[in-house]
């Protein structure tokens, strides 16, 4: 099939012929081909005898192999090769392949041999073990599936394990301040390791991770932000990158680490991926209140509060006593995580009644 294949790209050489070509010997690369792979599917593409001679490396001896469509290895008769091309590696030539067609050449056999030689290049190339440090990366900024499972397994993790991220910057005055910090190995999951990107600092910790006293006066010291993301498996933990960007954004000279967490709704502001609402634990907890008939009232309270701007005008509007408001609110603070009714905490709570409202 191949072979039919082969002779069908005579007619566009130019085009779908080497696009073809090109395709067929990368996704032998993908899918991991040995040499012997490669000279089998050689052979079936160009319909011919193929074949590699490969140099032992720090030896005389030379390796040579060959084969037909069929499969058949050391086929007879043997012809001289009617194309061919050197095997180079960092600029060492470790060998040759060749086709060895009877006959008038094809448009398309020095593209084939071309890749080819490509393909054993890198097959023939040393293959280096990826560090800790780089696998991180690859959770973090993964190409595809298949490198976020690989780095999973390097580094010991179930690809299900929640986890968090931290991201430290140094401030625009302190370019020249590391942003590093100091994660004991109890909060890093697995063999993760910090990752540097772009200006920041990237970590691993376990869900449970809070920043600490000792933490925050080391960020303090240095003159950095950092902000902690909201919880993910380890396998989706680049989706929630932004919010601990987010939560770095909202650092300052007294907070400078801010966790996404205490952020709530807010997080729905971060640019860049789509947060999963059941990612934020307020809006969690306040659609599992509002399905109760009391937790209905509790909801309703806060959201003529927010638009009240006081207990006694939220009581009039409701027609209760204006301590009736303080212990609903109370009551939803305590069961949401966070103060309602604050200050600090208005622009946190209305975005929670903003997405609930908004289904």
């Amino acid at each position: 099939m191949q072979g039919l294949m082969y002779r069908l790209a005579e007619l566009d050489a130019d085009s779908a012929g080497l696009v073809r070509v090109i395709d067929y010997f990368d996704t032998l690369v993908r899918h991991g081909a040995d040499t012997a792979s490669l000279l089998r599917a050689s052979a079936q593409l160009a319909d011919c005898v193929v074949g590699i001679e490969i140099v032992e490396h720090g030896r005389s001896k030379k390796n040579l192999r060959r084969c037909d469509p069929r499969g058949r290895w050391s086929p007879e008769p043997q012809r001289t090769p009617s194309t061919i091309r050197d095997i180079a590696v960092d600029d060492e030539v470790l060998g040759t392949v060749w086709i060895e067609r009877p006959g008038t050449n094809l448009p398309l056999d020095e593209m084939l041999v071309d890749r080819m030689a490509l393909t054993a290049s890198i097959i023939l190339r040393p293959r280096r073990l990826l560090t800790a440090t780089e696998h991180t990366y690859n959770l973090l900024f993964p190409m595809d599936e298949l490198a976020v499972l690989t780095s999973c397994a390097s580094l010991g993790l179930d690809p299900a394990t929640p986890v968090r991220v931290i991201t430290s910057a140094a401030l625009p005055m302190n370019p020249n301040t590391t942003a590093h910090l100091t994660i004991s190995k109890d909060w890093s999951p697995g063999k993760a390791a910090g990752v540097e990107a772009d200006g920041e600092f990237l970590n691993l910790v376990t869900a449970s991770f809070t920043a600490t006293t000792e933490l925050s006066e080391g960020a303090l010291s240095l003159s950095i932000r950092a902000g902690i993301s909201l919880t993910a498996a380890v396998s989706e933990v680049n989706t929630i990158i932004s919010t601990a960007r987010f939560a770095r954004a909202q650092a300052s000279e007294t907070t400078p680490i801010v966790n996404a967490d205490d952020l709530g709704a807010l997080n729905l502001l971060a640019p860049g991926s789509h947060i999963d609402h059941s990612r934020i634990p307020d809006l969690v907890l306040a659609k599992e209140i509002g399905d109760t008939k009391q937790g209905f009232e509790l909801l309703e309270t806060l959201r003529t509060y927010l638009r009240s701007g006081t207990l006694r005008a939220t009581a009039d509007a409701m027609h209760l006593h204006h301590s009736s408001v303080a212990h609903r609110l109370t009551k939803l603070s305590q069961h949401v995580g966070f103060h309602v009714d604050t200050i600090e905490n208005r622009a946190r709570a209305t975005a929670m009644m903003l997405v609930l409202d908004g289904g």
